[in-house]
């Protein structure tokens, strides 16, 4: 005779682990056990399958029963399941009311609500520049809304079971961060600190609008990854290797112009090259202080480079006598019909370094809408394997560029002003590049002059 004992849910008390559940079957009739770390917090486990978090309580007023589905596992895990009985724990104490607690969980927003919120309403320009929102919107899309193309994030979120973005305000805390910061990281650092920042400020305007009473991102320095700079650079001799390969005049011409048979003889794109030269020769950023130029901003009157919304706003930069020398090279190409500069029908004449492909449908289906060369590298890394130089990023020239600065001069605040930065401390990482003889150098600048003084005759 079979007996069947009838155990009370309170004797049915585990640690609940992933594991355990994982290995949880249900064969006849649902069951569930108890969670011993927070009580209340019970796994029902049907004989289905489907295996869902509950938080069992007692309304305090009533004196009845509830339980608030808090998720399915393995969507959510122990500790987030955790996580999210703490909050509806605290308000039963709070005396809040069953009914209220329903309510309040059901209108409550979701990560990705609160992000489209925040995206309609405060990301825009001035307060975010187009890059910064382009980011903005990317990094949320694909690491927050799991919407991607890319299968290596897909296996990555299917594998971790990490989505923040569907959780409840209420439910986000520094442990769902932290997994979702390291899910993050093992692809890509600096985006998982973005997300994290972008986190930070998401919470602070859901205070500002009453969502909720406190921030949950409590991250320190040390918890964000470390930010490595890229510090390599060129040196004087293989910028000028660069230049002699990417830029040829003309020499049959009395004015500058470039050699565009020299160019179709190497089968490379002199618009990328141009581009490059003048990261070269400028020191400039590639394409936000290059490539996106405009003709009205070139003074060849005052040798002037004016700069309407660079990276540390509006800006006025001197250009170099081999810098100018270029660009009026470019000028000319204008005027020449088989040129790849010349498009005197469109807005692409009013670019230094128009795109051949503006208006054209690129290989994704889309319609390229900038009318300047937007990208650079396959040129620049074609130049640099030909060269047999070891390939480092497009916005390195710059670096080689500043680097080269500061060993010639020795002078910190003068590559500052070539520089554009804001503060000495940022040029400063160009000194740590070059080593101790920048360092030498700058110390002995520092020292006060001990020698005699020489008098100085003045003949009648």
């Amino acid at each position: 005779m079979n007996v069947i004992i009838r155990r009370k849910l309170k004797d049915m008390i585990v640690h609940l682990s992933d594991k355990l559940i994982r290995g949880s079957v249900a064969k006849v009739k649902q069951q569930s056990f108890g969670d011993d770390e927070v009580v209340g917090l019970r796994i029902f486990i049907f004989p289905g399958g489907q295996k869902t978090f509950y938080y069992c309580y007692t309304d305090n007023k009533t004196k009845k029963r509830h339980k608030e589905k808090l998720g399915n596992f393995p969507s959510i895990n122990c500790v987030q399941a955790r996580n999210r009985a703490k909050v509806i724990a605290v308000k039963v104490m709070e005396g809040v009311s069953a009914s209220q607690i329903k309510r309040e969980v059901k209108k409550e927003p979701t990560v990705n609500e609160l992000f489209a919120e925040y995206e309609k309403q405060r990301l825009k320009s001035p307060q975010y520049k187009p890059a910064t929102i382009k980011k903005w919107k990317t990094c949320q899309r694909v690491w927050i809304g799991k919407n991607t193309k890319d299968p290596i994030i897909k296996t990555m979120f299917a594998k971790s079971k990490i989505d923040v973005g569907s959780l409840k305000l209420s439910q986000v805390n520094m442990d769902n961060l932290k997994e979702l910061h390291g899910l993050i990281g093992s692809k890509t650092t600096n985006n998982a600190n973005s997300v994290i920042q972008m986190f930070s400020v998401v919470f602070g305007y859901a205070i500002e609008k009453k969502y909720i009473s406190k921030n949950p991102v409590e991250f320190k320095k040390a918890d964000f990854y470390e930010q490595k700079e890229n510090n390599k650079y060129l040196t004087r001799e293989q910028i000028e290797r660069v230049l002699n390969y990417a830029l040829k005049y003309d020499e049959r011409s009395e004015s500058p112009k470039l050699n565009l048979d020299y160019y179709k003889s190497k089968n490379l794109k002199p618009v990328s090259c141009a581009i490059i030269c003048n990261a070269l020769l400028g020191g400039h950023r590639y394409r936000d202080e290059g490539a996106k130029v405009r003709w009205k901003q070139v003074s060849f009157h005052q040798s002037t480079l004016s700069l309407d919304d660079s990276k540390v706003g509006q800006r006025t930069y001197k250009i170099g006598p081999r810098n100018l020398k270029f660009l009026k090279a470019i000028k000319s190409e204008y005027l020449r019909r088989d040129s790849p500069f010349w498009y005197p029908h469109d807005i692409r004449r009013e670019y230094i370094f128009p795109s051949y492909n503006f208006g054209k449908i690129n290989n994704i289906g889309k319609v390229n809408d900038k009318p300047y060369v937007n990208c650079i590298k396959a040129t620049w890394r074609t130049i640099l394997k030909r060269l047999n130089i070891d390939y480092l990023p497009p916005y390195n020239m710059r670096h080689s560029f500043l680097t080269d600065a500061l060993s010639k001069t020795k002078n910190l605040k003068m590559v500052k002003e070539i520089a554009g930065h804001r503060k000495i401390s940022t040029t400063e990482r160009y000194a740590r590049v070059l080593g101790e003889d920048v360092t030498d150098a700058l110390e002995l600048i520092d020292k006060q002059e001990v020698a005699a003084p020489k008098v100085i005759k003045f003949s009648k």
